[in-house]
């Protein structure tokens, strides 16, 4: 049986800027990063620009504030350092939910005040993405 799975991330995105020297800035470890232009095993083109990101998973969609909150207090006490990243190197930062909803789960989502307060000083996007388990009985 699928379980429910919601991903939850941060990303630093421009055309041209170091992912290394930002881990260096930052003092904190991506989950992932990729180099404009570079391929992986999975990709048949290369990447369009140059990411640096933090994710987390979990097994419950009942608390998506508080997931995201995971990610946000690492990089809370780095806010001024991120803003002259966005600045220097003209990049965008986006927050990512993705959930993958088996069995009918039903939950709200929410975010609290403090949440988009965050994702409102860094000027970053907010995608949320719902799928759904479509096997009919």
């Amino acid at each position: 049986m699928e379980q429910t799975t919601v991903m939850v991330e941060f990303a630093m995105c421009g055309e041209e800027f170091n992912p290394d020297e930002v881990t260096k800035l930052l003092g904190i470890l991506p989950t992932k990063t990729r180099i404009k232009g570079s391929m992986t095993d999975a990709q048949y083109h290369p990447a369009i620009e140059t990411t640096w990101c933090l994710r987390n998973y979990e097994n419950s969609i009942n608390d998506l504030d508080q997931q995201l909150c995971q990610i946000i207090n690492e990089l809370k006490d780095k806010t001024e350092i991120l803003l002259k990243l966005k600045k220097e190197y003209n990049l965008y930062y986006m927050f990512i939910i993705v959930a993958y909803i088996y069995n009918d789960i039903e939950s709200d989502i929410y975010l609290k005040r403090n949440t988009l307060d965050f994702i409102s000083l860094l000027d970053a996007k907010l995608t949320i993405e719902i799928d759904t388990d479509t096997d009919i009985y």
